[in-house]
């Protein structure tokens, strides 16, 4: 392989994959790289996002800002692609041989369906590698999968997995939070004197989330505003939203609270919410790093909104609010105490994985079919949030059902006053999420497999897995 290059593709396609995984492992690549010239000219790496319940449709844009990366593929590129076998324009500058191009790569599978991946490592002729938190489908198509921990590798083993075909590299999640710049002086650069108390809103990335769940946080701070003086309410903004789509949420949520009022039980089991307008978005802090803009809520409260610096806000807060997802691997790294909430209130808005979502879709019929489902599902997960999920015990408070605004607040709240719990919550997260480390590890591996098949497929068989 001297003097030769080769192509890397991702397959992801949400938030958590793109901004926790993808890009720490990216970042893993070309460190590496730089080190190994004498066995590959270069590497290409080119992230392919196919279809998925849990996107925000922004997904593109977020990972072509990924430096490091060469090209993307869509998922309406990649559907053409994995149908008709279409190459697509991103992918196909480096897949051409001769001079300058790659003749050979690897799959990098992380999240998503384990199908996407199997079907671009047979079409491209690569060898595939696959990294979960969980067991994973049509694990015979997989070279090597590489895990976060020990409890995964047991469920694997007990799959039928062989251990050699197994490798634990810890969770890509902390490299993504060890490896983003947290700023000491955030307090100052926003403006929050240094004896407030500070509450992290995080109501979500996706637009039904900003949608419902951020007029719903409002409105919990709003009530714990009530019982807590000195207190700063703040929502950092996910890489994959906007301040068009916090006002659009707005300018709805005040239109169904006119026409309906602010009790859930007049509107069926829909959430509480709060309105408020949204300033203009300004520049701050050293270099312009950050922008940040306030909601003034209708019931008076200010909320800061901050683009920008999201790791430094959280790693600043005193406590957060956020619904299940990635960012509670991100809190529980950063040993932020959380209150996780759930709320069962418009299951129909709730994004599930496998055949039920598109079920959920079809009108009359496909609301009730997708309640029911979520119901079985909510009975079968013990916890939600990743932290809890990894100890098997509640570390960070989890809250689901059909919730009140204060049913959260009174949560919140006893998190915010007991300075003894909030202390040991922060250790034990930190010590449920593991050390940096697991982005080299897969890096390494993604070489080693370039080494070891010379970048071509490697066809399965019963004795391999």
């Amino acid at each position: 392989m001297k003097e030769s290059c080769a192509t890397v593709i991702i397959v992801a396609n949400s938030p958590g994959e793109i901004s926790g995984w993808a890009s720490p492992v990216v970042a893993g690549l070309r460190a590496l790289e730089n080190k190994i010239t004498h066995r590959l000219k270069r590497i290409f790496i080119v992230v392919i996002l196919p279809p998925c319940a849990f996107a925000t449709g922004n997904e593109a844009v977020v990972a072509k800002n990924i430096q490091g990366v060469d090209a993307i593929v869509t998922p309406s590129e990649y559907l053409s692609f994995a149908i008709l076998g279409s190459l697509p324009e991103g992918l196909k500058r480096f897949m051409a041989g001769g001079k300058g191009k790659a003749r050979q790569g690897v799959v990098l599978h992380l999240g998503g369906d384990h199908l996407h991946s199997a079907i671009i490592a047979r079409r491209l002729g690569f060898p595939a590698i696959a990294y979960s938190d969980r067991t994973i489908k049509f694990q015979n198509r997989f070279k090597k999968i590489l895990v976060e921990d020990s409890r995964v590798a047991k469920k694997l083993g007990e799959k039928g997995v062989p251990d050699e075909k197994i490798s634990i590299v810890g969770n890509l999640m902390v490299d993504s939070v060890s490896g983003g710049k947290i700023q000491k002086n955030i307090k100052d650069v926003l403006g929050i004197t240094g004896d407030k108390q500070v509450v992290c809103l995080l109501p979500g990335s996706r637009k039904q989330e900003i949608r419902y769940v951020m007029p719903f946080f409002l409105r919990v701070a709003e009530i714990m505003d009530r019982f807590c003086e000195n207190t700063e309410f703040v929502i950092p903004l996910s890489p994959f939203v906007n301040m068009d789509l916090i006002q659009s949420a707005l300018i709805d949520s005040s239109t169904e609270i006119d026409r309906y009022g602010n009790k859930a039980k007049n509107r069926g089991a829909k959430l509480e919410a709060s309105t408020g307008v949204l300033s203009e978005l300004k520049g701050m802090g050293k270099g312009g790093l950050l922008s940040t803009a306030t909601i003034k809520t209708s019931g008076g409260v200010q909320v800061l909104v901050v683009l920008g610096s999201r790791y430094s806000v959280m790693a600043a807060s005193d406590i957060a609010l956020c619904i299940p997802g990635s960012v509670t691997a991100e809190l529980g790294c950063l040993g932020i105490p959380t209150v996780v909430s759930l709320p069962l209130n418009i299951p129909e808005e709730i994004p599930l994985t496998g055949v039920f979502e598109y079920i959920g879709r079809l009108p009359v019929i496909g609301g009730p079919i997708k309640r029911v489902a979520l119901q079985n599902v909510n009975k079968r997960i013990e916890f939600t949030a990743i932290p809890n999920k990894r100890q098997r015990k509640s570390i960070m408070p989890e809250i689901r059902g059909v919730l009140t605004a204060q049913d959260v607040s009174i949560k919140a709240l006893e998190l915010l006053q007991d300075t003894k719990t909030r202390d040991r919550i922060s250790l034990e997260l930190k010590a449920a999420m593991g050390r940096p480390g697991a982005a080299d590890k897969v890096a390494s591996t993604v070489f080693n497999m370039l080494t070891m098949t010379g970048g071509r497929y490697f066809v399965p068989t019963k004795e391999s897995g």
